[in-house]
């Protein structure tokens, strides 16, 4: 009795284990494929404008007008009582713009230098405590940028303004 309850079990034919083996690795390959076309049709493609901009100035053929070149605006000494106490400041201000606008900044800087030098004075007069002491015076030149975009009447002309020299006393209190 004890033979009839043991099962026999009957060896597998060798041709099936490498039948099985191979059907397998045809299905991770398959599998592998789908992943990869549905993958790449659902990932974004890269925006043609932008990939021709961003070669325009690394090759050899680069346009060098329309390479950036720094221009001094002005230097002041403005004052800030927003605190409480009077700070003074000394300070210098430039301006990245494009080598082909640089006749046309220049005569209006020239002939408006009253004017910016006012509104520059009136950003640091203005400006909250906190403006003037970020590290990188970010509020403060998107501020002047701002100003001196109305005043030369073309926003595209100022790329980024510069601060090199933002110097703080107090004024003896």
């Amino acid at each position: 009795m004890a033979e009839d309850t043991e099962k026999k079990v009957l060896p597998a034919p060798t041709g099936s284990k490498k039948m099985q083996l191979i059907v397998i690795a045809l299905l991770m390959l398959g599998e592998g494929a789908v992943v990869y076309f549905v993958a790449n049709a659902m990932s974004p493609r890269p925006i043609q404008g932008f990939a021709v901009e961003a070669d325009k100035g690394v090759g050899e053929d680069a346009n060098p007008m329309d390479e950036l070149v720094e221009i001094d605006i002005v230097s002041c000494k403005p004052s800030n009582k927003m605190s409480g106490k009077l700070v003074l400041f000394q300070m210098r201000t430039s301006a990245l713009i494009a080598r082909s606008d640089l006749e046309k900044v220049t005569t209006l800087l020239e002939s408006k230098g009253g004017r910016i030098s006012d509104r520059v004075n009136f950003v640091i007069r203005s400006a909250d405590p906190k403006h003037l002491n970020e590290p990188g015076l970010e509020t403060i030149k998107r501020r002047i940028k701002h100003e001196l975009d109305g005043l030369l009447g073309d926003e595209r002309l100022i790329k980024e303004v510069l601060i090199p020299e933002l110097l703080q006393s107090n004024a003896g209190n």
